[in-house]
């Protein structure tokens, strides 16, 4: 009998066609029905396998199951999962954490630039007949700038790199997890947060969501910007205080921001953050390339399937599992 496996939200096709014919898939959002909660926790409760992107599985939904072996992450955060209590239950968690790395990368560039030479508020301009207000949007240049980067990971040090050798700044970096003595990267490491924040024109954060990095930019580090700089989430929305961050840029502490990421998402059209005209708000996009997503999905899928066929997927979160 093939294993069960459960995609509760839609894959690219390469994924599911890495699946079909080695497992049953189950896929009520084919029907066009909205998904209700107790209709998620049955096909979870009877799946051996399931591929989350923003689908939660908490400690009481593995409590609840005695079949399920593998939970495929289509993305790099797992913070939507828990990790602890799908280690006690022997449950391997896989992940990509390659795959989305170049959309990601080449979209915190573009933001930048879009920020920096005020994209938005120059094309409403065009759009409500006021080419001569073209002397407000006057940008600015990134070359000899100096970059911030949070996180020198994959796409925290991809962004170093390119920011480095395609615009010609400056990039500081922190990462506690980083070994100076072996980073090979253009970035020069900063000892603390603290020591970097007030040096740079540009803060962009590449973290994942965990119990040290909850709020990590708080309205203490967020006052020790400078006032013109500019900040990039498009990690995680709780890697930043919202509230804070809607302060500074009330009051103009920093320069603006691009937020792709939110504590709450979807983010509703009443939040603060939508009545500023100092920052771009997207929709949680970082990865959305159809090439991004093609890698996600089938990173996920093989990852689930070498669990279930008792091989040793090649991106495991909890690798303490095996122990």
């Amino acid at each position: 009998m093939k294993p069960v496996v459960f995609l509760p939200e839609l894959i690219a096709p390469a994924g599911m066609d890495l699946l079909r014919g080695h497992c049953d898939l189950r896929m009520p959002w084919k029907t066009g029905e909205p998904m209700r909660p107790e209709d998620y926790r049955r096909h979870l409760y009877e799946a051996e396998g399931v591929i989350v992107r923003l689908c939660k599985v908490t400690a009481e939904d593995m409590e609840k199951t005695s079949r399920l072996k593998v939970i495929g992450k289509h993305g790099v955060g797992v913070d939507n999962i828990d990790i602890a209590a799908a280690t006690a239950k022997g449950i391997i968690v896989v992940h990509t954490p390659t795959a989305p790395s170049i959309a990601v990368i080449e979209f915190t560039i573009g933001a930048m630039l879009a920020l920096g030479r005020k994209l938005g508020p120059a094309d409403a301009a065009i759009r409500d007949d006021r080419y001569r207000d073209r002397l407000k949007f006057m940008g600015i240049e990134f070359h000899g700038k100096t970059l911030g980067v949070v996180g020198l990971g994959e796409i925290g040090g991809g962004v170093a790199r390119a920011a480095s050798a395609g615009l010609g700044m400056k990039v500081l970096g922190y990462d506690p997890f980083i070994d100076k003595e072996k980073y090979a990267g253009p970035a020069v490491i900063e000892d603390s947060l603290e020591e970097m924040l007030p040096k740079v024109d540009v803060l962009t954060l590449h973290v994942p969501l965990t119990s040290g990095t909850h709020h990590l930019m708080n309205r203490e580090r967020l006052r020790l910007l400078k006032a013109d700089c500019l900040l990039i989430n498009a990690a995680r929305g709780s890697v930043v205080e919202q509230d804070a961050v809607v302060e500074v840029l009330q009051k103009n502490h920093i320069g603006g921001a691009v937020l792709d990421v939110f504590e709450q998402e979807p983010l509703t059209a009443d939040s603060p953050l939508c009545k500023l005209d100092n920052v771009i708000l997207t929709p949680h996009i970082g990865s959305a390339t159809p090439d991004s997503l093609d890698r996600m999905a089938v990173g996920a899928a093989q990852g689930v399937l070498d669990a279930l066929q008792g091989r040793r997927p090649q991106w495991v979160y909890n690798h303490e599992v095996f122990a």
